[in-house]
């Protein structure tokens, strides 16, 4: 029986290669993906920061404020017609200020339409883990961003249910004076109102 053949150099240079090659060490880990915000967010949001829901009232109309508004319009182009009718007939040119008083009532008129659309139509609701953002588009002021950052202890509230519901989270003061009023901040006239309250309270008690 002949004794095995001696592998040549070319044969052993061909093993060396094919034999899997053993590290000492581990690889490094693969870096994670960078995770960016929605579009439109960049420069808003904080490094890290999550969105927990996005939404918008329902396409109701709050008629309360809406008559209130349309009543007040009406009553200046009453009063300045009236003046108007009076002052021509005697031949006055008082007529001037009743035909001011008139087109003030137009423009509260389409302001307050414009208003009540604007605000069903061009508002949109967010909640992250670490503040409340309210965008809108404003008839005069164009869009606007408000920013509310969550914080411990902050004093939350759930009106109505999941249907329509507001869950309200700050206030402000409008108008100066004896005309100084306290306005609730919040996410007002949204569908499934508990559970968002749910979400804004977690994320405020996580910040305990």
């Amino acid at each position: 029986m002949r004794p095995p053949r001696a592998p040549t150099r070319a044969e052993r240079e061909a093993a060396a290669q094919a034999a899997p090659v053993r590290l000492s060490e581990p690889p490094p880990p693969m870096p994670a993906p960078a995770v960016q915000g929605p579009a439109g967010w960049d420069g808003i949001l904080q490094p890290g920061e999550q969105i927990l829901w996005r939404g918008q009232p329902i396409r109701r109309i709050r008629w309360g404020k809406l008559v209130a508004g349309v009543v007040f319009a009406l009553g200046f182009c009453g009063i300045g017609g009236a003046l108007s009718l009076a002052a021509a007939r005697e031949g006055s040119l008082f007529w001037l200020v009743g035909l001011v008083l008139c087109l003030l009532g137009i423009a509260a008129l389409v302001v307050t339409l414009l208003d009540e659309r604007m605000r069903r139509n061009d508002t949109f609701f967010t909640l992250s883990d670490r503040a409340a953002y309210i965008a809108r588009r404003h008839w005069a002021k164009g869009r606007v961003l408000e920013s509310w950052p969550i914080r411990a202890g902050m004093e939350i509230a759930l009106q109505g249910g999941d249907k329509a519901g507001d869950v309200i989270f700050a206030s402000r003061t409008t108008g100066r004076g004896k005309e100084a009023e306290i306005e609730p901040v919040g996410f007002f006239d949204i569908i499934g109102a508990p559970e968002v309250f749910a979400l804004l309270k977690h994320a405020r008690d996580a910040r305990e």
